[in-house]
């Protein structure tokens, strides 16, 4: 197996509570990118902290982050991390050991689980992703009790 290489996404959510606390009755998050962008640099700050300085995920050997703000005025952020030679996976085990693919117990993880469905699922709601009633892009996928290597080398969770 290759180096450990995260690539992630994380996207400002206009319904964290610092931010709605914070509005007007007639305001949105998009009407106050001082508050959204504050919000959500605290934010990214503490995952730097934790990714950086904490090695929550392995000692990091490199990475590089760019910011981005969508149409609505919600700041984004893509990071690329690449962990030293120690953080490297050596088999289909360290997916596991890494990743959580599976929806959480809603009577054991109650607000993980929420969060989940909420904003993870791909489903009838209005996504984008959706073609009449199936997501253009397979999912949800088939469960693996465990990892195995699939097509091009890409782990199957």
């Amino acid at each position: 197996m290759g180096s450990l290489i995260y690539f992630f996404t994380i996207t400002c959510n206009p319904l964290w509570p610092e931010i709605v606390a914070e509005l007007r009755p007639d305001q949105s998050a998009s009407d106050r990118p001082d508050l959204t962008n504050m919000v959500f640099r605290a934010k990214f700050e503490e995952l730097k902290e934790d990714i950086f300085n904490k090695n929550v995920l392995g000692r990091v050997a490199s990475h590089v982050h760019v910011i981005e703000f969508k149409k609505r005025g919600l700041p984004h952020v893509h990071m690329l991390i690449i962990l030293e030679k120690e953080g490297k996976l050596q088999g289909l085990d360290d997916y596991d050991r890494i990743v959580r693919a599976e929806i959480p117990d809603k009577k054991k993880e109650t607000e993980l689980y929420k969060c989940v469905e909420k904003w993870m699922i791909h489903g009838p709601r209005g996504r984008k992703c959706m073609r009449e009633v199936k997501c253009k892009r397979g999912f949800p996928k088939q469960f693996d009790e465990c990892t195995v290597e699939g097509k091009d080398a890409y782990p199957v969770y």
